[in-house]
């Protein structure tokens, strides 16, 4: 455990050289007043790569061997970023060496493995946080708050859609079978449910679904799917997901009986966009306009986990959290391949 005196949680930082060195590490650890960077890991292959990340974050110690690195280096705590493949491995090595862990979603391949990684951190008394970090975006926040307070009155559906370009690209994990068991849904359209489930505050219940491969033929995964939800509240729910798509909205729509959210510019990586409330949705009658304040997701969920650890209390994102999105994801690829409806 950190020093209370210090408020300072040692983060070393697991596949180091893709999202983490884009977003996490420098919006995330660098700035965050409770967490300090102290080491990188990458496979040995990204070792040119892995070198300039440690020398961009003030020459931290790099390794390519995650059992080196908890053997070598005193941290607190581990984000895990690499493909999942290797996400079960990592943590029970992190667990094992009493090291709390951060994973980013998906957790693992499968629900089991999911499984696997929540039980060992439990029973290892680790702290166990998924990485979603959408919930921390100003708009999802004032989105939860303004269903909870009735303001839509009866929650009726809502939608979420996630698309980006994502060319075939050799060796690409979310676009190979074997290493990520799933292709866009299982990269982005968890991020698209969980923020949904979030502020409709209801979990989902039932899902019918359909995958394709309408434009890219990756190695065994889809470009586009789309799901549709029962959530157990007895509203519908909606999230469309491609990789092969250069102008989508990717737009949040909340209906209720008495009024409308619709957030545009929050789902994706940036801090921006505009939340409104219609009593009509014609683009008139606005009564809530709300736009961003540019907090920082990644510095959200970074320093809401070392909190957690500083105070001892449980991550407000737990790995059990990744663990039902896991469940909803497995439930979204058997009905499309089933073609029925899947009841969790």
């Amino acid at each position: 455990m950190p020093n209370n005196s210090t408020q300072k949680v040692k983060w070393a930082v697991i596949g180091a050289t893709g999202i983490a060195d884009k977003r996490t590490i420098p919006e995330g650890i660098m700035p965050a007043e409770n967490s300090v960077l102290v080491a990188v890991v990458s496979a040995v292959q990204d070792k040119e790569r892995l070198e300039e990340v440690a020398a961009k974050y003030g020459n931290v110690p790099w390794f390519t061997d995650v059992e080196q690195m908890l053997a070598a280096v005193e941290i607190d705590a581990c984000y895990i970023s690499c493909p999942p493949a290797f996400h079960p491995q990592y943590a029970r090595s992190c667990a094992e060496a009493g090291v709390h862990v951060l994973c980013e979603k998906p957790l693992a391949r499968t629900v089991e493995e999911a499984e696997g990684m929540v039980e060992v951190c439990r029973n290892k008394g680790i702290k166990f946080g998924t990485a979603f970090m959408i919930p921390y975006h100003h708009l999802a926040q004032e989105a939860m708050r303004i269903v909870q307070e009735g303001t839509l009155g009866e929650v009726v559906a809502g939608r979420v859609q996630f698309g980006l370009e994502y060319p075939p690209i050799p060796s690409a994990f979310r676009q190979i079978k074997s290493q990520h068991n799933g292709g866009v849904f299982m990269d982005v359209g968890n991020h698209a449910t969980d923020v949904l489930e979030r502020i409709m505050g209801s979990k989902v219940a039932s899902v019918t679904a359909l995958t394709a491969n309408v434009v890219y033929e990756y190695e065994g995964v889809e470009d586009t799917c789309a799901a549709l939800y029962r959530m157990r509240n007895g509203a519908l729910g909606m999230v469309d997901t491609y990789f092969c798509t250069k102008g989508a909205r990717n737009d949040v729509t909340i209906d209720g009986s008495d009024r409308t959210l619709f957030i545009r510019g929050m789902i994706g990586q940036g801090t921006g966009g505009t939340l409104t409330v219609h009593s009509e949705f014609n683009g008139e009658n606005v009564e809530v306009q709300i736009d961003s304040d540019q907090r920082n997701m990644y510095l959200g969920e970074i320093t809401a986990f070392a909190e957690a650890v500083l105070t001892d209390t449980e991550p407000p994102i737990p790995g059990e959290d990744g663990l039902w999105s896991q469940k909803v994801v497995a439930a979204v690829y058997e009905s499309a391949q089933q073609g029925r409806q899947i009841d969790l």
